[in-house]
Parts: structure tokens; C-alpha cells; sequence
């Protein structure tokens, strides 16, 4: 049954709908904004076996019929997603993604569907404000909801939601997405505005989202499904998290075994669960019961329990619940718990299901601690360990078992961690160091413990934030407000109209700078009102760039998102088309990568300008802010992050501008959401990183070259009568073809009458100049002109005088003196020097030599 919700939103009406659509979808809306209208659904199905992340999918659909267009080309139909949809994805993807529980592992897609746009409403926020609605009332734990408002700033005042219309009489496009709580998301641009303003925004738009978010809490309350959390296998972290549990004093854990006919829950039946209570390492406590299936047991198990012995025995839910007693809350511990659980899961129904995350996994343990073992099954781990396996494949025999294996992981693995965890923070000192080999170190302490990679890296992860916390020394032995050393160069390539190589660390980009006529335009086939671009930025980050080898299939999600963030970042700076009247390409080849390659794309955006000569009106610089924190509100805001600082952070967050202020930011966030305080810190920080940043691009280019390269082309810009244009392209654009041929231009004419003639070589286009003046020259009375005779008559002669233009010399005006044929003075094809002394009614031209003589004449006598 369809249900609509409205909401008065930046005084227009917002109207959830749902129930209507996509009814067997997880959760589906359709929101409407004005005539703006896209349909959101979300949906989950059960998890991939092996996957070691959580497959969420996010897609944005655009259909051309939203905004009443047929697709162009040949196909005519929607394909490949646009730029404009990859960056809508982004946007919906980065805020929700952290509010999902730890270790869920269900395929969740999003999609995203435009169905209508009035042009001025702008689908990107709407769209992740659907889909968010569509998960908050789905039984995905999605752990919103979350809302989305873009904010603008006119005339000094900060607008919700402006249009299209309104963002162009705005100095800031900010989106800002966010919990009631905490901002998950920020991205921006902006006309060179202060860090405060910005800070500013980001906190109004904050406020702002706020009826969003109790929009969607009513639609919870009234039509919301039961959330579903399925069993969330432990990963690398539990074993951190059982070593810190069996070093509590007094430790409690419960072992539990199940024995069943079968693998899996919906099909087999549960016949024997086992038990034991560990306290301190030791056994205290056991249980162990039968389980009649209520039918008969199929054939000779492994087990050995048969119809007789399960006679009598409580049925499946009654002895699930007796073991939840024993548990009485405690942590659970199994050989691959997964597999009991889901017995016991199944047993119970809904009646008390084992909590997640209240479980450990002994084979989880066991790969991640021992990742040497051949075997990982019970028995085998049992022997490497020395324990003596007397009965297997029955319940309370198994439990015991396995905690004989936990007692040694107990025994064992706590040493093994608090020694790797020592051994990494001295190698993270080392780099203070000299002649010290942290990298060195760092490889003996990874041989000495012994671990999986998996759980080296998670080791490596918390002991560097916690060496930050509390020491303020990062990985690389920096402090937190150090910037690593940078290097620049202009004119690294030769033929390249511009081009610029930034390094920062072993972060380094290498953008070039390509100029060209306006008929190199991008052309835009989208829904969006845009329909071209004269400024683009294409930003590439090849395999080798962090030593590794991949399939190279173009740019993907991350680099389209990148270019975007350093295109935009530029813009401000931009000279207008009448100052400069260039197609800008630039091209970023992130060629090394450790951290904020979009940071260095931008600064070597700036410089390949310049080194082109495009007059822009500030160098811009960025660099990226990372954050560690903790729950007890301790964090720290890190300058200029490595790339394993910001794996290892919980903040990505750039900020690029001029000495005057921000003219991009973009903010990524891992944890659920963080407070003003560091907003305003790393707006604060990034500020002093820019500064430096910009001395040292200063020192080496501190101005946009006053010279354009030899190889760029030269464009000179004409106004001529749009009535002529149609002499300037002939027939079926013969004349305008003969030229760009001859001269060896580009020649590109707008409606307007506006003409751009490019060519490499200067005298390629005074050539061509000359050549359109000609043909688009009006004729004037009492003009001199240099004309050719194509036609004689008895009466006179024909001169061409211009492209096209005939007038007529009657015999009388020939020349200066009685002339008795025509023939006498001049021959078709004679080059003669004319006065055009009438045009008549009919527009008839008529011309005179004599007057062209006399002229001359006078010049001679004045001199």
C-alpha cells in the first residue's frame, strides 16, 4: 500500500513516496523536489562465501527522458554511466558506507534512478537522500539515516538547497552530508573564500539536514521492516579483540560444540550440543545435551548418534535455549562458530539469537595467529599444540577440545602481540634517528611475530595511532604538523605547450597543459542544462604507481572523482573565454603514489598552467589532512598524510585554494562522524600546509609566463557580420575548407559572428585574416580597391573588387583621356586600381580608373 510523507524543505515541498514502486525491493521510494524526481531502492541478498569486504554498490542511473532528450548517436539509448553520474555514486557512496556494522559482509546495491528534472533542482543530493530513505526503511542495518543538502552563499548569505539558476550568483557549492549527530561527508567549491566562511558553511549546512533526518525517522516508525543482522564472521580484529579479553583477570569464555546430520541449518537437523565454562584458562563448568530431530536420523553419521540414543531428548529450541542459559551472556568460543551458530540460530528462531560480535572463532585464530599450520581443521590444530584428542566428532568432547586450544592461544599469542606492537613503535622511532633502518626494523619485528598479514597490518595500524596520540610522532618519523619535502619543475616536456612536475615525498604528479580552439570543446549529451566544457582536467593513476601490476581498462570511480576535485579546484582562477579564448585540457599522471595524489595533481595543475602561459589570477595549491581519534575524544589532525595514514586514519580531508582563500575542499570520513572542532583544525592546518605548499611553487614560477609555447596555437579573434558567415563557409563549406588548406589554420565560426582563427605560425593567420576581411568586407563609396578585370563589353569593362563583389567600368571612366575601345586600355584578367563612385538601387556597382588616376595624381603633387 502506497504511503507519501511531506516535508516543507528550503521553502519547497519535499514528498517521499512509497510502496508504489519497486515493491519487491528491499526498500524503495521516490522523492520528489519541484519537478526533480528520482526513484532510490536498496537491496541486500546473503553473503558471498571468502569475501574479506563489504561488497557494497552504488549506481546512478540517468535517463535522457528525464529531462525530455533523446540520446545521441547511433545506438540511442542510455549506456556507460557519465562523469556527472560517477560523481553523483561518489556522493551517495562516502557517507553511507561507514554506517554499516563492523564485519557485514551481505551484497548491498543501491540504485539510483532519474526520473524527472526541471533543470533547476539538482538530482545529486536528492538522490542520496532516497537512498538513504530506502535503507533506513529496508531490514538492511544501515545505521542512518543520514540527510544531504547542498549550500550556497549570495550576496554574503549562506541558501539550502539553491538552483541551478541561483549556484551561478554563488561563491560556494557546498554539499554537506551527515547523521542528526555527526557531518560524514563534505565536498565544495568555491570563489577563493576564507577558511572561516567555509567552516561556517560546512556547520549551517549541518543544521540544515536536520528535517531530513527526522523526515526519514517517521517513515521508520510507520513503515520500516525489522532490521536483519545475519551472523558477522570475526574477522582479523577479534583476535586482537580475544587477546585483550584473555588478559582481563578472572577471564570468562563459554566452548561450545554442536554435532548435526548435515552442513546446512534450513536442511539438517541439530542432535547434540556440548559445552564448557573457561575461567582463568581453566575448565570450570560443562554441558552437553542430546537432540531429538523430531526424525528419525538418515543413515551412518560421523557422529555415531543414532535414533536411540536421541530418544527422549529435548527437541532442537528446548536445549538451544538451556545452552543460552549456561552462556548466561558469556563470550562465545568455537572451531569455525559460523557453523554452530547457525544450528543454534535456526533452533532458537527469534526468541534469543546469540548477539553479534558476542563470539570468537578458534580457526579464525588460528589462520590469522599461525598462518603456517597445513591443516586447519580441530584435530590438527589440536596436535600442533601437543593436546591429546581422545573422542572427536561429539559435542562436549569437541568443546573440550577446542579450549585446550584456547588455553594455548592464551598462553601464547598476548607475547607474541605486545612484543610486535613493541617492535613496530621502535621502528617508527627509528626514523628519528640517525643511521638508523627503520624500514629494517620494521621487516624483524614482521619475521619475529609470526602473523598473517591480515593481522600484521592491523597490529601496525593501531600501534602507529597510538605512537601519534601519544608521542606526536607519525610513521615516517615525522611530527604531525610536518610536511614532507617538495620539489618543483616547469618545462619538463619539451613539445608540451605546458607542463609541470610536483613531488612531494613519494607523491608525485606530472600534469600537462594542451590548448586548443573552441572546436575542441567537450560536448555534453547528459540531463544536466551544461551542453559543454572548455575546461577540462583528466587524471590518471597507472598500476606502477605504487609498485603493482593491474589490468590498465581506463579511468575508473576513484580517478574521475580525483579530476574532479582538481578541476574544480582551478576554476576560480580561470581566465574568462573573452580574456583567453583556449579549449584547456590538462592531463595528471599521478606517476608515483603514497597519499593526496589529488593534492599533487592540483599543484601541478597550477604550475602547467602557468608554464603555458594562461594568464590565470592565482597559483592554487592543496594538500590533505588526515585524523586519529579515539572514543574518549583525544585525536589529533595530521598534515599532508602518507597513503597508509590515511588506510590507517579516519579522515581524508583536502583542501585546496590560493593565498587568499579555499577554492575546493572535499572531506571523507570513516568513523561515524567527527565534530566542529576538528572541522575547524583542519581547515586551520590545511591553511598553513597551502602557504608553504605555494612559497615553494613561488620560488620556481611565481607568475603565469608572458609567452605562450612555440607549439601552441595562436588564436586570433574576429567580429565579423553574422549576415556573412555564409560567405565565409561556401557552399557545403568549400570556402571555408579552401582556407583552413591554404593558410594551414582552424578556423571556428559562432552565430554570432564571432571568428577564431588558430594556427601555430603567426603569418598562418594574418593570412587567413585577410582572406575572411576579404570576403566578408562591405563595399564603400569612395573606396580605392585593387580589382581584376573578368569580363569586357563594348560599353566598359567588369572588375572583381572583392571575393564575390563585380562592378562595372563604364568606358568613359577608364581612364583619364579619350579611349575608343575598351580593348585599348585594359584585358581580362589585367589587375587595375578602382574608386567605386555608386551604388545604385539595385545594388549595382559602378566604378572609376579615371578617378583611381586622378587620386594618384594629387598624392604625387601634394609630395
Amino acid at each position: 500500500m502506497s504511503q507519501t510523507f511531506e516535508t516543507q524543505f528550503a521553502g519547497r515541498t519535499l514528498t517521499i513516496e512509497t510502496g508504489k514502486m519497486a515493491l519487491l525491493a528491499g526498500g524503495a521510494v521516490t522523492v520528489r523536489f519541484g519537478d526533480t524526481m528520482v526513484l532510490g531502492t536498496a537491496n541486500r541478498s546473503d553473503p558471498r562465501p571468502g569475501l574479506d569486504f563489504f561488497p557494497l554498490t552504488v549506481e546512478f542511473e540517468e535517463r535522457m527522458y528525464a529531462a525530455g532528450k533523446i540520446p545521441g548517436g547511433f545506438i540511442k539509448r542510455e549506456s556507460r554511466p557519465s562523469e556527472q553520474a560517477i560523481l553523483a555514486c561518489r556522493l551517495t557512496d562516502r557517507p553511507i558506507r561507514p554506517l554499516f556494522p563492523e564485519g557485514y559482509k551481505d551484497d548491498v546495491q543501491i540504485v539510483i534512478t532519474v526520473l524527472s528534472t526541471d533543470q533547476q533542482n539538482q538530482v545529486d543530493v536528492l538522490g542520496t537522500f532516497a537512498a538513504s530513505c530506502a535503507l533506513t526503511i529496508s531490514e538492511i542495518p544501515f545505521m542512518g539515516p543520514i540527510g544531504a543538502v547542498r549550500i550556497g552563499r549570495i550576496d554574503g548569505e549562506f541558501v539550502v538547497d539553491p538552483t541551478i539558476e541561483d549556484l551561478e550568483r554563488s561563491d560556494i557549492d557546498l554539499i554537506v552530508s551527515g547523521t542528526r549527530d555527526a557531518i560524514m561527508m563534505v565536498e565544495a567549491g568555491a570563489s577563493i573564500v576564507p577558511e572561516d566562511v567555509m567552516a561556517e558553511a560546512i556547520l549551517f549546512g549541518h543544521r540544515a539536514l536536520q528535517p531530513l533526518v527526522d523526515i526519514q525517522d517517521q517513515m521508520r516508525a510507520a513503515v520500516g521492516k525489522p532490521k536483519v543482522v545475519g551472523y558477522l564472521e570475526p574477522g582479523t580484529a577479534s583476535v586482537l579483540e580475544f587477546v585483550e579479553k584473555v588478559r582481563e583477570p578472572g577471564n570468562e569464555l563459554v566452548v561450545v560444540d554442536v554435532e548435526t546430520t548435515g552442513r546446512d541449518p534450513k536442511v539438517a537437523d541439530l542432535i547434540e550440543i556440548g559445552a564448557v565454562r573457561v575461567r582463568g584458562g581453566a575448565v570450570v563448568d560443562s554441558f552437553s545435551t542430546l537432540v531429538d530431530p523430531g526424525r528419525s536420523i538418515f543413515g551412518a553419521q560421523m557422529h555415531g548418534i543414532t535414533d536411540a540414543d536421541v530418544a527422549g531428548a529435548p527437541v532442537a529450541k528446548e536445549a538451544a535455549q538451556k545452552l543460552l542459559a549456561f552462556v548466561a551472556g558469556t563470550p562465545v568460543v568455537g572451531h569455525n562458530i559460523g557453523f554452530d551458530l547457525s544450528f543454534l540460530d535456526e533452533a532458537l528462531g527469534e526468541s534469543g539469537k546469540f548477539s553479534a560480535g558476542g563470539y570468537f572463532d578458534t580457526l579464525t585464530i588460528a589462520r590469522e595467529g599461525y598462518p603456517d599450520l597445513e591443516s586447519y581443521k580441530l584435530g590438527d590444530v589440536a596436535k600442533f599444540f601437543g593436546i591429546t584428542v581422545e573422542t572427536a566428532h561429539r559435542g562436549l568432547a569437541d568443546a573440550e577440545t577446542t579450549a585446550g586450544v584456547v588455553a594455548r592461544f592464551a598462553g601464547d599469542l598476548p607475547a607474541r602481540i605486545e612484543n610486535l606492537q613493541d617492535a613496530i613503535a621502535i621502528s617508527i622511532r627509528a626514523n628519528r634517528k640517525e643511521g638508523e633502518d627503520a624500514a629494517g626494523l620494521l621487516e624483524a619485528a614482521r619475521r619475529q611475530a609470526r602473523v598473517s598479514k591480515a593481522l600484521f597490518q592491523l597490529v601496525q595500524k593501531k600501534t602507529v595511532r597510538k605512537v601519534i596520540l601519544d608521542e606526536g610522532i607519525r610513521m615516517d618519523g615525522r611530527g604531525v604538523d610536518e610536511i614532507r619535502p617538495i620539489s618543483v619543475e616547469v618545462g619538463v616536456l619539451p613539445r608540451a605547450h605546458g607542463s609541470g612536475l610536483f613531488t612531494r615525498g613519494q607523491t608525485q604528479a606530472l600534469t600537462v597543459a594542451t590548448l586548443g580552439p573552441s572546436s575542441d570543446v567537450q560536448r555534453i549529451d547528459t540531463i544536466s542544462p551544461e551542453t559543454e566544457k572548455r575546461y577540462l582536467h583528466h587524471y590518471n593513476m597507472p598500476p606502477y604507481s605504487t609498485g603493482e601490476n593491474k589490468p590498465m581498462r581506463g579511468p575508473g570511480r576513484r580517478e574521475i572523482g580525483h579530476g574532479h576535485l582538481a578541476e574544480r579546484a582551478l576554476l576560480p582562477v580561470l581566465p574568462s573565454e573573452d580574456e583567453f579564448p583556449y579549449v584547456i585540457r590538462l592531463v595528471s599522471e599521478c606517476v608515483t603514489s603514497n597519499g593526496s595524489t589529488s593534492m599533487a595533481s592540483t599543484c601541478g595543475s597550477s604550475l602547467a598552467l602557468m608554464d603555458a602561459g594562461v594568464p590565470i589570477k592565482a597559483a592554487v595549491g592543496g594538500a590533505a589532512m588526515g585524523l586519529i581519534s579515539e572514543p574518549d575524544g583525544r585525536f589529533v589532525v595530521l598534515t599532508d598524510i602518507l597513503g597508509k595514514e590515511d588506510a590507517f586514519g579516519d579522515m581524508d580531508f583536502k583542501v585546496t585554494g590560493t593565498r587568499e582563500g579555499v577554492t575546493a575542499l572535499q572531506m571523507d570520513i570513516k568513523v561515524k562522524g567527527i565534530s566542529e572542532a576538528i572541522i575547524r583544525q583542519g581547515l586551520e592546518k590545511a591553511h598553513a600546509a597551502r602557504m608553504a605548499i605555494l612559497d615553494k611553487m613561488d620560488a620556481v614560477i611565481p607568475s603565469s609566463r608572458t609567452e605562450m609555447s612555440s607549439f601552441a596555437p595562436r588564436i586570433i579573434t574576429i567580429k565579423i557580420n553574422p549576415e556573412k558567415i555564409r560567405d565565409i563557409i561556401g557552399k557545403g563549406g568549400s570556402v571555408i575548407r579552401k582556407i583552413q588548406e591554404e593558410t594551414g589554420t582552424e578556423i571556428n565560426v559562432e552565430d554570432d559572428g564571432t571568428v577564431q582563427i588558430a594556427a601555430v605560425s603567426g603569418d598562418s593567420s594574418r593570412k587567413a585574416v585577410q582572406w575572411i576581411e576579404s570576403l566578408t568586407r562591405e563595399v564603400e563609396v569612395g573606396g580605392l580597391y585593387l580589382g581584376k578585370v573578368t569580363r569586357i563589353m563594348g560599353f566598359g569593362c567588369f572588375v572583381e573588387i572583392l571575393p564575390g563583389k563585380e562592378g562595372l567600368i563604364r568606358i568613359g571612366e577608364l581612364a583619364d583621356y579619350h579611349v575608343p575601345t575598351v580593348e585599348d586600355v585594359v584585358s581580362v584578367g589585367d589587375e587595375v586600381m578602382v574608386v567605386v563612385v555608386e551604388i545604385d538601387r539595385q545594388g549595382r556597382i559602378n566604378l572609376s580608373r579615371k578617378a583611381a588616376m586622378q587620386r594618384h595624381l594629387a598624392r604625387n603633387e601634394e609630395v
